[in-house]
């Protein structure tokens, strides 16, 4: 049945990342629909385009602008507006509706819904790994210490830090960021110049068991001793900031990414946390890998799409062109020129892989999405590599939680860590 599309409402569509662009958009598509309420049709096409300049990639945004395509008699527009809103948000509701019953009689239409199906077709390529049966843990990060052969997992929740052996897959507490004074606890890693060291990124979340509004905006990098759990340094940086995930050289230098400003940190060796990266074009930062050269490092923009960075330079370039079908990745990781998105803010989500060549460049062509669509992968966040293999959590458990930001205990989900086997052959 066709139905008048109803996407999430625009101001729910929340932001961690915010600029001056961001500070205007809203009032930009409403000034839009003001206009079409008044038959202005010229008018809110010319401000729905703006609002996609100000904020791009949004759903609401861009159906709304491929409607005015179509009204103001610009169907070539309008169709490759939602060819491109589909790469990143093919939910069947996008064409199910009675907006654009013009562009329904073009052959152009048939290309779109295949477009669909073929996004929704569910691949299943990852295996579960291990399974956690535990209300309330909320894991986001995972990281392996291939010394012990133990696995880490970080929880945003009640921040605490679990270590599990995978021949019992039993969780036993190692560290309890909470009690000595910081938040939820994010991305981690084990630090491969001194293995007794891990790295942390610690947050105020939403989720987080204690936050309350005038601790919002904190965050930290913690350097943790792995053998006993104490912190031996924080690191913070002013203003408000999420530092999200983490990554780190062969020479020991981390580098962090900061989700609610577009902003990359690095602490080197001289031990203090600075600004290595940022650019104009990013909106919501979130996970880091480096090329295996470490010539380049690869940045996940929520928003965007992934980009490259000379490591030598600072030149920034965006992975491929059609950037938007790389939107909304959490993890990424690479290794032996394969790069892996866990891409959790698509519809469906999913986990991208693509090639690289070379000379670090990424080769459009051989996008694929091994895993897409599955029942059981309902939020892939951060993972680690366990030699080839790259393990991580796939079913972070984000939408259990009432308005209040309570967790829904008696719905709480098994927990799922998944392996998916990274080698591809090259094209």
């Amino acid at each position: 049945m066709l139905k008048s599309l109803k996407l999430f409402t625009l101001v729910t569509f929340s932001l961690l990342s915010v600029n001056l662009s961001a500070q205007s958009y809203i009032q930009v598509y409403s000034e839009g629909q003001e206009a079409l309420k008044k038959g202005d049709v010229l008018t809110f096409r010319e401000s729905m385009a703006r609002a996609n300049e100000l904020r791009p990639n949004h759903p609401v945004i861009m159906y709304n602008l491929a409607k005015a395509y179509m009204m103001n008699n610009e169907s070539d527009q309008a169709l490759q507006t939602l060819e491109v809103l589909l790469h990143f948000y093919a939910s069947p509701s996008v064409l199910d509706t009675s907006d654009f019953g013009v562009l329904r009689t073009l052959p152009e239409w048939d290309k779109l819904v295949e477009t669909v199906s073929d996004i929704q077709r569910t691949n299943s390529t990852s295996e579960v790994a291990f399974e956690f049966d535990k209300p309330g843990f909320h894991p986001e990060g995972i990281a392996y210490d291939k010394e012990t052969g133990e696995f880490y997992l970080t929880d945003i929740r009640e921040g605490l830090i679990y270590r599990f052996n995978p021949k019992e897959a039993e969780l036993v507490l190692f560290a309890d960021l909470k009690a000595s004074g910081f938040w939820s606890a994010l991305g981690i890693s084990v630090d491969p110049v001194e293995p007794d060291i891990l790295w942390v990124t610690t947050a105020v979340m939403p989720q987080f068991s204690e936050y309350k509004e005038e601790i919002d905006g904190k965050s930290a990098v913690l350097k943790i001793n792995k053998k006993t759990g104490q912190i031996i340094n924080s690191y913070r940086a002013e203003g408000e900031r999420i530092f999200g995930d983490l990554t780190i050289t062969k020479g020991g230098e981390v580098y962090i990414s900061d989700s609610r400003n577009p902003v990359v940190f690095t602490i080197a060796n001289n031990d203090v946390l600075k600004v290595a990266f940022q650019h104009e074009k990013w909106w919501n930062l979130q996970g880091l890998a480096l090329s295996d050269d470490e010539r380049y490092l690869y940045l996940s923009d929520y928003i965007t799409g992934v980009y490259s960075i000379e490591m030598s330079t600072g030149k920034v370039q965006r992975l491929i062109e059609d950037n938007e079908w790389l939107r909304g990745g959490d993890g990424i990781y690479q290794k032996g020129g394969i790069l892996t998105i866990l891409q959790n803010g698509t519809t469906p989500k999913r986990v991208a892989q693509i090639l690289l060549d070379n000379a670090g460049r990424a080769m459009a062509e051989t996008l694929t999405f091994p895993d897409q669509a599955r029942a059981d992968l309902n939020e892939p966040t951060l993972g680690t590599w366990v030699k080839g293999d790259l393990f991580y959590i796939g079913n972070s458990p984000w939408g259990y939680y009432r308005e209040d930001r309570e967790p829904v205990l008696d719905k709480w989900p098994k927990l799922k860590i998944f392996k998916l086997n990274t080698h591809r052959e090259s094209p």
